[in-house]
């Protein structure tokens, strides 16, 4: 199989690049110069802007992917800051993908949305078919392409599918997202021995670790369409609240100094986001299933960036 995967420099797109068969072909794109992070060993790179339609028209016809992995997007601190660009990027990109999709037929499109397109004040759990009223702008376009990609796919037949990921702790997180302080404090807590959180102790959106990330997307990748009773998925690991994430990281890195100084603005729209969700579809359709929750995050997350800094030092 061929795939093609916008927002190809990203942190998931490059970690999920190596995770594909060896026998595929895997081309990443974006705007950005190289990649963020290493690629697989069957990836390619080449420059894209999906806000340009003749481009990516131009990319899909001549390299006729059988999947797109839609995965360009602005993200939330940067959408807040910039609407404009966060329009171009999240909503024309996305346009301007599934347009092109259709034109060359593509297999299928897998869209990465957010557990940002719900909003708040919201029922615990929140259930599949539960209604979203973002309050953030990110949240808002996540919501939007989902729309979208229904209707394409209910009403001119393109296999979209969709899944809401909540907060990804990764050692590669963007830079531009208020959710990267779930991954920076277990960074900083072994690169530089302590780390301030702008969100409330109490703070405890739902969270998965990369690897959970990775696989999900994976199985819903290739899961047979037949079996799919729905265009958009929820997906949950855990929602451990701040204070507990540095528990735990004080358990296994002792001398670690870490504190809080709360950025309201940060702090208000991470607690608008969902904590627990019910994501049942997603285990009777495709057999989702976390392997981590907070301990094994910790556990496996500190061993890896441990590694990662003797690494450099060699």
């Amino acid at each position: 199989m061929k795939y093609l995967v916008t927002g190809g420099a990203g942190n998931i797109a490059c970690q999920f690049s190596q995770r594909l068969p060896r026998d595929a072909e895997v081309l990443l794109t974006d705007i950005a110069k190289a990649p963020f992070s290493t690629i697989g060993d069957n990836a390619t790179y080449q420059r894209l802007n999906v806000t340009q339609r003749a481009e990516i028209d131009e990319m899909v016809g001549r390299e006729r992917p059988d999947v797109i992995l839609h995965f360009a997007s602005l993200l939330s601190g940067q959408s807040e800051a910039d609407r404009n660009t966060a329009w171009e990027v999240n909503m024309q990109g996305a346009f301007n993908t599934f347009e092109a999709a259709l034109k060359f037929g593509v297999d299928r499109v897998v869209f990465l949305s957010s557990i940002a397109s719900f909003g708040s004040p919201l029922p615990d759990p929140v259930p599949e078919d539960c209604e979203q009223w973002p309050r953030g702008f990110y949240g808002f376009t996540k919501a939007a392409v989902e729309r979208l990609g229904f209707y394409y796919k209910e009403t001119l037949g393109l296999d979209f599918r969709s899944i809401r990921l909540p907060i990804v702790i990764s050692p590669y997180p963007s830079p531009g997202a208020a959710s990267s302080y779930a991954s920076n404090v277990f960074i900083a807590a072994v690169r530089d021995g302590g780390y301030t959180l702008q969100v409330r102790e109490s703070a405890n959106p739902a969270i998965i670790y990369i690897e959970d990330c990775l696989k999900a997307i994976d199985l819903l990748t290739h899961a047979s369409a037949a079996g799919l009773s729905r265009a958009s998925y929820n997906l949950f690991s855990c929602a451990p609240t701040a204070r507990e994430i540095v528990t735990e990281i004080q358990k296994r890195v002792p001398e670690v100094e870490i504190d809080f100084a709360l950025d309201e603005q940060v702090a208000d729209l991470i607690d608008s986001w969902p904590r627990q969700i019910d994501d049942q579809a997603a285990r009777s359709d495709w057999n989702w299933c976390p392997e981590f929750g907070l301990p094994e995050i910790a556990d496996e997350f500190l061993l890896r960036l441990t590694q990662m800094k003797e690494g450099e030092v060699q």
